[in-house]
């Protein structure tokens, strides 16, 4: 691995109040890497469960319309099952509202973290993700090693992520999921007793959202907006589409609807593009996480030889571990730009700002 990849970068989780903040920056080696905030009370909560009712349902697409019980209207995401209009249903929201379309859900309740997704109530579910292959004695042997700290009428199913990942950090990942949703969630006794649409749990607070994603980051807090400048410096460069990295290097992003094309000019440095494809990858990776770009992804890289193609689509799968929403990278495509999926979790960055809470 490239020695700039296996350095440890010094992780700060910078917060504007001790236990309940209202917005975090998540800082490696003091560049911000990820902005969390408190949105508008209308805009359902990732990872909040609720009781809601089914409005319409469009078989065909596996999609319905549903209700919560503040009135906000999400889609809601199906398979086999058999919903009919005016039915309740238990549903997690799994990502924000985004372009003209409202915030989706799935069926159940489920607890997603980096490395697991919990499973509440549901024991009987104990698996590893459907991209993983367990086949090697290590993978079988850390599924094995952690079932047996699953809390008590839990399911898991293990990510990707897990497999490579030091136990103790899926371990702590667990206690933090399981420990809110014992401590928080308002269930009633009989879920069929209920009559009318019912938030049952909030989701994760911002502190314990940035504990799962930098885990062994140390905390700060800052609560004058001065001591902020820095971060909301680097979020303006953020919202733009041209980006100046510290090399030189001018990287250009432009996102429609659908996709985001993200050309790359390193004239301006005096490096060759080949000698800069993990500082690149780099800023890219990074970016993308923080400036929340989803769907589909295209890079435009200055020719690059076989080999350095084939460094630079690591160097992306790399630091792409460290984004909770787990891009897909796909490599050098026929036209020879390197081709990535990232499923629609979070608002782009720059409607994330416009939604903050009036409260901050």
């Amino acid at each position: 691995m490239d020695k700039s990849l296996s350095a440890s970068p010094q992780q700060n989780i910078f917060a504007d109040d001790e236990h309940n903040p209202s917005k975090i920056a998540i800082l490696e080696n003091g560049n911000l890497v990820e902005f969390l905030t408190i949105l508008k009370p209308e805009i359902p909560e990732i990872g909040s469960v609720h009781i809601a009712r089914i409005y319409q349902v469009f078989r065909q697409h596996k999609l319905a319309t549903a209700m919560l019980e503040d009135g906000t209207q999400i889609s809601v995401r199906l398979s086999s099952e058999k919903l009919h209009p005016g039915a309740l249903a238990l549903v997690t929201i799994t990502s924000e509202p985004w372009a003209l379309k409202p915030a989706r859900a799935i069926l159940g309740a489920q607890l997603a973290g980096k490395y697991v997704i919990l499973l509440p109530g549901q024991a009987e579910t104990v698996r590893l993700g459907r991209t993983i292959i367990a086949t090697q004695p290590s993978e079988i042997a850390l599924a094995d090693e952690i079932q047996k700290v699953i809390p008590d009428r839990f399911g898991i199913i293990l990510r990707r992520q897990a497999i490579n990942t030091e136990q103790f950090l899926i371990k702590n990942e667990i206690e933090i999921l399981a420990r809110d949703w014992q401590e928080k969630a308002e269930l009633p006794a009989n879920l069929n007793n209920v009559a009318t649409p019912k938030k049952l749990y909030q989701g994760l607070p911002l502190i314990k959202l940035a504990r799962i994603i930098a885990p062994t980051a140390s905390k700060r807090i800052g609560r004058d907006n001065v001591e902020w400048q820095a971060v909301f410096d680097q979020l303006e460069k953020a919202c733009e589409s041209k980006f100046t990295t510290e090399k030189g290097v001018v990287i250009w992003f432009q996102s429609t609807k659908g996709l985001t094309a993200i050309d790359i000019d390193s004239a301006g440095s005096k490096t060759g593009a080949s000698e800069l494809s993990a500082h690149i990858a780099e800023v890219i990776m990074k970016q993308i996480r923080l400036r929340y770009i989803s769907g589909a992804v295209f890079i435009d890289m200055p020719r690059l030889a076989k080999t350095d193609r084939k460094k630079f689509h690591r160097f992306c799968q790399d630091y792409a571990l460290a984004d909770i929403r787990h891009p897909d990278i796909y490599g050098f495509g026929p036209a020879g730009l390197v081709e990535m999926t990232i499923r629609h979790t979070y608002m782009p960055l720059i409607d994330r700002i416009n939604a903050m809470s009036s409260a901050i």
